[in-house]
């Protein structure tokens, strides 16, 4: 097990009807607050102006921001953090899923740092300029993903030059994350669905990108994502089942938040691979994420087979005693889960050709890749090649 350092800074108040004591958990942070969310529609109308009328009753002033899409743009986060400077507000409140999220954290460090919200991301040889603090977050998920309300991490789309990208920092981390079943009951089955399968891409990515022993951590994320495969079946049959949006809350939260990497710490570029799929398509990340698993893992199979192996006797129930016979296995059993949930998604099925495979590929390599080796480093050296017979493997 390697050393390691963790910590966990966010304050979780969890339970059903928690949303109503937002104003009394604002207040330590300031008189007036940003609500980022999304833009207006129908159906989520009603949860924001919930939201402000909580905050207002709590006699807290709210500027909002409803104007952050799925995949945040740059564009759209930059116009978010001159209204926050020009408004004078304290902290920001997000409403949302982990693009609004994401959004809103961009908005709190860059208000606070200066500059613009893609000077702090991570692309190619270019040196991120580095945040000096953020104002404070409070986040109220509405989705069950990628457990962006407890972690520092923030992802970030830049639609002109159809680039996606990321960065972390630790002044970013929200201090408190308002886990209500009752709001994330509200998400559209559809949605629900393609959190699920992010939620999965996290949990996998870190299992699967490093030879290091840790047994505590392979037995917390095996754990994760054996309560999130019973969780997805039963969140299909009753959409409405509290105790399955907690469970499914907690799988998220602890599932990219360290916990199920202590000791065993590295990285595979799984998420890289897929980030131009929303870059270029604006696809949902979830769904792009189940595209892209199942030929990443039966690609590089043979690559770490007693890792793949490992997690598909564990979690899968394989019975193959040789290693790289089981890893292989890993694969087929991640597709036939997928296909019992309605997840099992090809390229095609998205209306995504190979037009822009090699492009896509050039994109990952140039943001994320080293210019010396022309690889993405990681315990699986991965090159522009390997990533378009991935790409071509998914169609």
């Amino acid at each position: 097990m390697n050393n390691f350092e963790w910590n966990f800074t966010t304050k979780l108040v969890y339970g059903p009807g928690r949303l109503a004591e937002l104003g009394d958990i604002v207040k330590p942070f300031g008189k007036k607050v940003m609500l980022a969310t999304y833009k207006r529609d129908t159906a989520f109308a009603p949860l924001i102006d919930k939201t402000i009328a909580i905050l207002n009753a709590n006699n807290v002033e709210v500027e909002v921001f409803d104007a952050i899409e799925p995949n945040p743009r740059s564009t759209t986060i930059d116009r978010g953090i001159e209204l926050f400077q020009k408004s004078g507000c304290d902290c920001i409140v997000a409403l949302g899923g982990g693009s609004v999220i994401d959004g809103a954290k961009y908005i709190a460090a860059t208000a606070f740092s200066g500059g613009l919200s893609w000077d702090y991301v991570v692309l190619g040889d270019r040196k991120p300029r580095a945040y000096t603090g953020a104002y404070p977050i409070v986040a109220i998920p509405t989705v069950s993903a990628a457990g962006s309300e407890v972690n520092a991490g923030g992802v970030l789309t830049n639609w002109e030059t159809k680039e996606k990208s990321f960065s972390r920092s630790e002044y970013r981390i929200p201090k408190v994350a308002i886990i209500d079943p009752e709001v994330l009951a509200t998400l559209p089955l559809s949605i629900t669905k393609d959190s699920c399968i992010d939620i999965f891409s996290h949990l996998i990515e870190r299992y699967l990108s490093s030879e290091d022993t840790s047994e505590f951590a392979d037995r917390i994320t095996e754990g994760i994502i054996l309560t999130l495969k019973d969780a997805f079946y039963k969140v299909i049959e009753n959409p409405k089942d509290l105790e399955t949006r907690g469970t499914l809350a907690l799988c998220s939260i602890f599932g990219w938040q360290g916990i199920q990497a202590l000791g065993r710490m590295g990285s595979i570029p799984m998420h890289s691979i897929e980030m131009p799929l929303s870059a270029h398509y604006d696809l949902s990340h979830g769904r792009g994420m189940g595209i892209i698993i199942p030929p990443y893992l039966e690609y590089f199979a043979d690559k770490l087979p007693h890792r793949w192996a490992k997690l598909a006797r564990r979690v899968f129930d394989v019975k193959e005693d040789d290693d790289l016979k089981a890893a292989k296995m890993l694969s087929v059993k991640v597709i036939e889960w997928f296909e019992s949930v309605g997840m099992y998604l090809k390229l095609s099925d998205v209306k995504i050709d190979s037009e822009k495979f090699e492009l896509m590929a050039n994109d990952v390599m140039r943001m994320f890749g080293n210019s010396e080796t022309d690889r993405i480093d990681s315990i699986i050296p991965t090159s522009v090649k390997d990533m378009v017979e991935i790409y071509k493997m998914a169609k």
